[in-house]
């Protein structure tokens, strides 16, 4: 089952579609009860923050849409098999997700799975901003920062760059 959520003061995602992975199907299961999660690779919040405090300058930003640009592998598209139909009178049809859907138990793992290669393939043209990729994203949100403003403004434009070579875009600036 889906439900949309109407954020107004989101202009790009005004309504997104937000699936219950969790809900059971009529074998009394649900397909996060199926999927393997994955390890945590989550940082842990507290710790983030307390590195986040030592620096001079900081800032942070939101990596716009992040699972929407991951896509999932052409083998794995089965299991994100919808159903759906546009109106009461049209025939319901199916479709296969292609990218990492929010709400599906794997996803978290996936998303910072993902980063994190990206932080090994492409690190090495952005040494500063693969550090901060690896240790100083939680969920979807940059939080980090560097002894001068210059060195700051020089971490910004590297994390642009890396995550634009993976197809990612950082927002929400502060």
């Amino acid at each position: 089952p889906h439900h949309a959520v109407h954020r107004p003061d989101d202009p790009p995602t005004k309504l997104r579609v937000v699936f219950n992975a969790s809900c059971a199907s009529s074998n009394g299961r649900s397909l996060n009860d199926l999927l393997l999660t994955g390890p945590k690779l989550q940082a842990d919040i507290a710790t983030l923050l307390l590195r986040f405090r030592l620096h001079a300058f900081v800032f942070t930003a939101d990596i716009r849409q992040m699972y929407r640009q991951i896509l999932v592998a052409p083998e794995q598209r089965d299991f994100q098999r919808i159903i759906w139909r546009f109106s009461d009178q049209d025939p319901i049809s199916s479709f296969r997700l292609n990218t990492v859907t929010y709400g599906v138990s794997s996803a978290p793992y996936l998303a910072l799975r993902t980063l994190r290669q990206l932080a090994t393939d492409e690190g090495d043209k952005h040494p500063h901003a693969q550090a901060t990729l690896l240790h100083d994203v939680y969920v979807d949100d940059v939080l980090t920062g560097a002894s001068s403003e210059a060195d700051a403004q020089a971490l910004r434009a590297q994390l642009q760059q890396l995550l634009m070579a993976g197809g990612f875009e950082l927002r929400k600036w502060a």
